[in-house]
């Protein structure tokens, strides 16, 4: 799962007193600048920094077993100018990632709490395995965006966009029940990032908090396609259709080809759905998660996991369909967030088409359930999806709607929302979002 962090997001929502001519640090106007600075945050820890709070957390520990985690790529480092600094969420990551310190691990999911596992029971239980709707919940919800009257947004206009749930098979009956602004733009699928677009501008009269928020519902579901069914109705893909042609091309810089390392992993099998379960099994075996460095950093995630050994959601899920598309079976990108009771946080997962069943879900950061005794809970999450989505994105790296004129705080994802003014774009800590669920229930099994 996605982790996000506001540095010092306290401090800066208090601080609102910069004078017209003082750049604040989160105030971007030039995207190669602000993806520097992205990356020097991300590396914020000088090896000496580092080594002291690693041995403060794990006394013991010696400089030579340091550097031999760094060497396995357990701690990331990059160099700076022939300086070595370490990634901040290398501290917590080296626990989820070192063999010495992590414990026995099989794979992703081997350590799901019985919670979730019982969540998969429920909808294994109700459907019928043919990829119909089941444990359908009614969802109301807030999402807010509050930024700080500083004195640069005088006499500007102040543009927020923020996450709306797409309609999908899964996704039902999105409404917009009031907002704050009344007035605003939905992206109404002019973009792979569903939105409502806001816009106001500043004056002295203003509030010291910039309030934006709307107020949604929508019904959401969980579907689950048992792979007998799946093999059962497949056919052979119409390569001429566009679904096909749209869904297995390259997209750079993410979704990339890896036809040496697909084919190495599904060796002669033909069957798409096969080759997607080896690919699948693949990824959860290989790739722990671990905290994450800001996408927009990254020159391409699926050759990252790679070359770290490690990935959170999104970075999988980018991997998967990159490998997926590499095979010429279409897959793609879903992603928002994960509404499970006690874990909302920001999610990325997956879809993958076989022509007579249809898109099918893929969640490969939840891996397998192998404590289950049932074989369907154990391989739900390769074929099946949850009802706890709020899915907002049908892609990655699109233009937002109306168009933003700057570099994006997510270049690649749109999950939290999105700040400018006609001055630059507003980074973290320079505002703050909530996502805030007013009710949830069960509507039918």
């Amino acid at each position: 799962m996605k982790k996000y962090i506001y540095i010092l997001a306290v401090a800066a929502m208090v601080s609102c007193s910069a004078s017209q001519t003082e750049k604040v640090s989160w105030l971007e106007d030039d995207a190669q600048q602000a993806i520097e600075q992205r990356t020097m945050a991300d590396f914020s820890l000088t090896i000496d920094e580092a080594k002291a709070k690693l041995i403060e957390k794990y006394p013991g520990l010696t400089d030579e077993k340091i550097e031999e985690y760094i060497a396995n790529k357990y701690l990331e480092v990059k160099e700076f100018d022939g300086v070595r600094r370490m990634h901040y969420k290398s501290i917590g990551n080296l626990a989820l990632l070192c063999p010495d310190l992590r414990g026995e691990w099989q794979c992703r999911g081997c350590d799901a709490p019985e919670t979730e596992i019982a969540i998969v029971d429920s909808i294994v239980e109700a459907s019928a395995g043919n990829g119909c709707c089941s444990n359908q919940y009614y969802v109301n919800y807030r999402f807010s965006v509050d930024v700080p009257r500083h004195d640069f947004l005088l006499g500007d206009t102040l543009k927020v966009w923020m996450p709306l749930p797409i309609e999908s098979i899964r996704q039902s009956d999105v409404k917009i029940l009031s907002s704050q602004p009344e007035q605003y733009i939905a992206s109404k699928g002019k973009s792979i990032h569903n939105t409502l677009y806001f816009e106001v501008p500043i004056s002295e009269t203003s509030d010291s908090i910039l309030h934006f928020e709307y107020v949604g519902e929508y019904k959401v579901s969980a579907q689950y396609f048992a792979p007998e069914y799946i093999e059962r109705n497949m056919k052979d893909y119409d390569r001429e259709s566009e679904l096909y042609k749209q869904y297995t091309q390259f997209e750079q810089p993410h979704i990339v080809n890896l036809d040496s390392l697909a084919r190495a992993i599904v060796g002669e099998e033909t069957n798409p759905y096969r080759q997607s379960e080896l690919v699948y099994d693949f990824i959860i075996d290989r790739y722990a998660w671990a905290g994450a460095r800001e996408y927009s950093t990254l020159e391409c995630i699926p050759q990252y996991v790679l070359d770290e050994n490690h990935g959170d959601c999104g970075q999988v899920a980018l991997l998967y369909i990159s490998l997926m598309r590499s095979l010429g079976v279409p897959a793609r990108w879903e992603s928002g967030w994960m509404l499970h009771p006690g874990e909302k946080n920001l999610h990325d997962w997956a879809e993958v088409y076989f022509e007579g069943v249809g898109w099918v879900p893929v969640d490969p950061s939840f891996g397998r359930f192998v404590m289950s005794p049932n074989k369907q809970t154990q391989k739900f999450y390769s074929t099946g999806m949850d009802q706890y989505r709020f899915a907002t994105n049908l892609g990655v790296c699109g233009d937002l709607y109306p168009v933003k004129k700057y570099l994006r705080s997510e270049t690649v994802d749109f999950q939290m929302g999105e700040v400018e003014c006609s001055k630059g774009n507003l980074f973290y800590p320079g505002w703050k979002k909530s996502l805030k669920i007013l009710k949830m229930e069960l509507l039918k099994k």
